[in-house]
């Protein structure tokens, strides 16, 4: 591998095989030149998209932003990588370094942005979130910022957008805030505040977080309820008066807001759930 360009001491552009890759590891430019050889040994992480469109965005943003910020993104994301047991796309590494340039930036400035769903963050995404805040630390460390939660529950959302398996027709502040609403609307109906670490309530949370997906993603249309589904239907809405009521609230808020309508099966399963979760309430 021959370096072709070097940023700082521990990031270099270079050539493998007639295309780009962008290497980081300690002291790999360090009194280098380009078309000197790689020092293999010294290679930490190495990023070979495939699109040129990534490299188009890359050479954008290094031309304003600090290679440090390369760097503390790419120490983030292998950590994410390594608690989260996952890997990311490619787009992660521009998205964090952009994000992580602009929070510092406002904080600076002493503009910290509120992060309106945080809370719903640090529910449904707990162990992203618990990342977000290591990445803080990281922050801290190498560019003396203290940063607040609201960034660690951004920088938690970026790991779950930008997750190989996160499917990306949908958008993930979107379904995060729906999951959020209904929870609202739970409580109010119910006039209780749930208890976060009852099995009832991380059933549920489980639930809401695949009908969100199932409601805000495309998918093909469904098949009409059978007879089955129907007559299960009508005996819930009869064994679970109270549940069934708070569950038609919550039918007629996805109707308005997001213009869909939950299936006889779905209701089924959302009177459950809401009956669980007012069984542990009066235990």
């Amino acid at each position: 591998m021959k370096i072709i360009k070097i940023f700082n001491n521990n990031v270099v552009l270079a050539d493998q095989n007639n295309h780009q890759i962008v290497l980081i590891g300690k002291g790999l430019g360090f009194q280098k030149k380009p078309g000197m050889d790689v020092q293999s040994e010294k290679i930490e992480q190495v990023y070979a998209p495939t699109e040129g469109k990534w490299f188009n965005l890359f050479n954008d943003l290094i031309k304003n932003i600090s290679p440090e910020y390369l760097e503390i993104a790419a120490q983030i994301i292998h950590l994410a990588e390594t608690e989260l047991k996952t890997k990311f796309n490619e787009y992660l590494l521009i998205s964090l370094m952009d994000h992580i340039h602009f929070a510092v930036v406002r904080h600076r400035q002493k503009i910290d942005i509120h992060n309106e769903i945080l809370w719903e963050v640090k529910h449904y995404y707990p162990t992203e979130f618990q990342v977000g805040k290591a990445a803080l630390v990281i922050i801290k460390q190498r560019l003396q910022v203290e940063l607040t939660d609201d960034e660690a529950g951004f920088i938690a959302l970026k790991f779950v957008e930008n997750g190989l398996n996160h499917p990306q027709n949908y958008d993930t502040v979107a379904l995060t805030k729906m999951i959020g609403d209904v929870i609202q609307i739970v409580q109010f109906q119910l006039q209780v505040t749930l208890d976060t670490d009852s099995i009832s309530y991380r059933r549920f949370l489980v639930h809401l977080r695949f009908l969100a997906e199932r409601i805000i993603k495309p998918r093909s249309k469904s098949s009409s309820s059978s007879e089955d589904d129907i007559f299960l239907f009508e005996h819930i809405k009869k064994k679970y008066p109270t549940a069934y009521a708070c569950t038609q609230k919550v039918v007629d808020f996805i109707a308005d807001s997001l213009h869909q309508q939950l299936s006889y099966n779905e209701q089924v399963y959302l009177t459950i759930h809401v009956q669980r979760i007012i069984n542990e309430l009066t235990k």
